[in-house]
């Protein structure tokens, strides 16, 4: 079998999410998906240094999904801090860009409670590829996700 076969094969989705709760409902969602494997990363360095190891090994996700306040501030504040070039280093936005520095074609999907056009504008601009508003419809999600792995084959 050809190695990108094999990669489209196993399956990996990478959630960063800090809140247990939301983590856990979302992961409990993605593996009633066949042959998929669920990495979780609790804040954006963990999910970077994860992205990075796997990475390296030639393991990477696919997709990696993640919230964009990651700093255990509101939404909104962590834009401002971000626009005036202040941000913690691993807010979403950041952590997006990382990843990407890492792969350049990682595909990396946000999810926020706060949509209004600046964040979300943000994160696409970042490198992500979708937005998706919380409060998650995690069935929704889940049928997105598993549409995402057939398009690959």
């Amino acid at each position: 079998m050809l190695l990108r076969e094999e990669k489209l094969l196993s399956k990996k989705v990478m959630i960063v999410d800090d809140e247990p709760d939301m983590h856990e409902i979302l992961k409990m969602y993605l593996r009633k998906i066949e042959n998929l494997e669920v990495i979780s990363a609790y804040t954006g360095e963990e999910g970077v240094k994860k992205y990075k190891e796997l990475y390296e090994k030639g393991e990477e996700p696919s997709l990696v999904i993640m919230d964009l306040n990651l700093s255990g501030r509101r939404g909104v504040e962590n834009l401002d801090l971000h626009i005036e070039g202040k941000d913690e280093k691993w807010s979403g936005v950041q952590t997006t860009k990382e990843i990407l520095k890492i792969n350049p074609n990682a595909t990396i999907w946000g999810y926020t409670a706060w949509f209004d056009t600046k964040w979300t504008d943000e994160l696409l601009k970042a490198g992500a590829k979708k937005v998706i508003k919380r409060p998650i419809p995690f069935k929704e999600v889940a049928k997105m996700v598993k549409e995402f792995f057939e398009e690959q084959l």
